[in-house]
């Protein structure tokens, strides 16, 4: 016997390790149904997948499984019913029933049509010979025939009608006369004979109208008379009797006419009094009162001329007094009020003079002063201001200055300028000093 050697005890090893893992076989196809037989390996079946009815088809899907899909029964005829039994034979189970296209309507022929299925056609005819009635078909009892004599019958009331079996409505005219020659005999078609008064010429209002119904039409002349002296009886064609007022106008504004029964005219005189004792009141035969005011003026412009309806005129005294100190108020008889300005000269020319219109005239001193500090100032009352230039004003008995005058600032004194070796006395003015 050979021995092994240790590679061989190895592949041995493996090959028993092999031999003795159990292999899968599953394929991932729900189709097959997977086996293992020791002596072939893996080896597959397909799988019968269980019926479900004569209704479906049945397959499977390797991804899916077991599928079943309806038979289709179709048989491309809309008059049949298609319909399938569950436990009919397999490959044939398919039942097919025939449409039943009877609408229960007597008034349609019922077929069926392969592609369209059910036709219901209204093509039932219902003549009649008697053309007093009318043939319809009813859709439960079929052709029915009804007395239609009275569609002759018309809301015109001026034919009487009736139904002819074979020539069907009749009218005939109804005669509407009742004998009278004062109506008109008419037909109204919605109220039948109708009997109206005649339409005599009336249009002549001075007549009164009758009618006779044999003869007809009878005239009796209007009677216009009111018995009224105050009134022209007449009658006119158009309007009838006219009674017009009569006119008792004498055409003066002066009067008032009326006319009173049995009488007549009456005439009255207008009074023209207006109870104003400001007018003259007269009558004008034309134009009836006329009220002239009457003319207050006294031609006295010293006066307020007025006139009050009771009294008349009156005559008030103006006042002339204009509330002014500077004037004299007066009135002139022929121009009125004179307000003559004051004369406040008091002949002082050393007084200016003017007027207060509050308190009169008035004097205020005039200032004659001419701002000359050199002149003496005062005011003589006949010549007025006087400004004369004093020599003596400025002079301070003083040898010793030299006096003059400044119109701005008034006396100037400047000291005297002595010669040398001279002094100043206020005497005599420069002089030779004494020896000491």
């Amino acid at each position: 016997m050979m021995m092994k050697t240790g590679v061989q005890k190895i592949a041995a090893m493996i090959t028993l390790d092999v031999l003795t893992k159990k292999v899968d076989c599953d394929d991932s196809n729900p189709c097959t149904d997977d086996y293992c037989d020791a002596d072939w390996g893996c080896w597959y079946e397909a799988h019968q997948c269980p019926e479900k009815d004569s209704c479906h088809v049945t397959s499977c899907c390797p991804s899916s499984g077991c599928t079943y899909e309806e038979v289709d029964c179709d048989d491309g005829d809309a008059c049949t019913e298609d319909s399938c039994n569950p436990y009919g034979p397999v490959g044939d189970a398919c039942e097919y029933t025939d449409v039943d296209c009877n609408d229960d309507n007597a008034c349609t022929t019922d077929w069926c049509h392969p592609y369209n299925g059910c036709m219901n056609v209204a093509d039932v005819v219902c003549e009649d010979v008697n053309a007093c009635r009318e043939g319809y078909c009813s859709p439960s009892e079929g052709c029915v025939y009804e007395d239609t004599s009275d569609r002759c019958e018309y809301e015109d009331k001026c034919w009487t009608y009736s139904c002819d079996e074979y020539i069907g409505c009749i009218s005939t005219p109804v005669i509407c006369c009742d004998n009278d020659v004062c109506t008109d005999d008419i037909c109204n078609p919605y109220t039948g004979c109708e009997y109206t008064e005649r339409k005599w010429d009336t249009s002549d209002k001075c007549f009164e109208y009758s009618c006779n119904p044999e003869t007809g039409l009878e005239k009796t002349p209007v009677c216009c008379d009111d018995e009224d002296v105050c009134t022209t009886d007449s009658c006119d064609p158009y309007t009838g009797c006219v009674n017009t007022p009569v006119n008792c106008d004498d055409d003066s504004k002066c009067t008032t006419e009326k006319c009173e029964n049995p009488y007549g005219c009456v005439y009255t005189t207008v009074i023209c009094d207006d109870e104003n004792a400001c007018t003259t009141d007269t009558c004008c035969y034309e134009t009836g009162c006329v009220y002239t005011p009457i003319d207050c003026d006294d031609e006295n412009a010293c006066t307020w001329d007025d006139c009050d309806i009771n009294c008349g005129c009156t005559f008030t005294l103006i006042d002339c007094d204009d509330y002014n100190e500077c004037t004299t108020d007066s009135c002139c008889t022929v121009s009125g009020c004179w307000n003559i300005p004051v004369d406040c000269d008091d002949s002082d020319e050393c007084t200016d003079d003017y007027c207060n219109p509050l308190c009169g005239c008035e004097y205020k001193d005039v200032d004659c002063d001419d701002e000359n500090m050199c002149t003496v100032d005062s005011c003589n009352p006949h010549s007025g201001c006087v400004n004369v230039e004093n020599e003596c004003l400025c002079d301070d008995f003083d040898a010793c200055t030299v006096d003059s005058c400044n119109p701005y600032i008034g006396c100037v004194y400047d000291p005297v300028s002595c010669e040398y070796g001279e002094a100043c006395d206020s005497l005599l003015g420069c002089i030779a000093e004494r020896p000491q």
